[in-house]
């Protein structure tokens, strides 16, 4: 009867967690389910239960991004050299070059709208990936990262570094999941990852 209930238990966290996940994206822009192109569904156009895109983690469905990107100090390259996985995956829809709708192995032809894309060229944005090794040698400028150098945490709040495959050596670097969230989590306007009064996310990582 004692595992029964815990059981039950357990069933009912999922249950209320899932409800509060689907709310919270269901009140965002990610939610494309009022466009005919989603099929009604609100995960599909980004995940997938089967036939994901081999080699991508979360059953990744839609297309990724091929382009070639200026980064932040000017060079040049690709989303697969360049990005943490979670950032190309982000890109593949606010770098304006793939449609929405270009999922589950369709070609579409709804792009995203001038005020969310980004472009290719990225020397005007927060630096990402390649350009944005969190230095942990730079106490005086950044606040220190956890001792798995895999978080930044500063007034109560916590931000994900992403990992990054620098020819070999695994580095963390900023990334787009680390002050956005895609699935609204938190539901702070603009999906970031914590409340940006008084700039608050921005000093868990600057000091200033």
């Amino acid at each position: 009867m004692k595992l029964w209930t815990r059981w039950m238990g357990a069933v009912a966290l999922v249950c209320i967690a899932g409800t509060n996940a689907s709310a919270q994206i269901a009140g965002s822009a990610h939610n494309f389910s009022s466009y005919g192109w989603s099929g009604g569904e609100i995960c599909k156009p980004c995940h997938t239960p089967h036939f994901a895109i081999e080699g991508m983690p979360r059953l990744w469905n839609h297309e990724l991004t091929t382009a070639t990107y200026t980064m932040f100090e000017g060079e040049t390259g690709t989303a697969v050299d360049n990005f943490d996985y979670a950032s190309r995956m982000c890109m593949s829809c606010h770098d304006g070059t793939v449609a929405l709708d270009s999922f589950g192995g369709q070609t579409g032809t709804t792009f995203i709208q001038p005020r969310s894309n980004l472009g290719i060229d990225l020397t005007d944005d927060h630096p990402v990936g390649s350009d944005a090794v969190y230095p942990a040698d730079r106490p005086t400028s950044f606040n220190p990262p956890s001792a798995d150098g895999r978080t930044v945490t500063f007034g109560g709040v916590s931000l994900r570094l992403k990992s990054w495959d620098d020819a070999g050596t695994i580095k963390y670097v900023v990334g787009c999941t680390t002050c956005h969230n895609a699935h609204n989590r938190g539901g702070y306007p603009h999906m970031t990852q914590s409340t940006m009064a008084s700039s608050q996310m921005c000093l868990v990582c600057h000091i200033k």
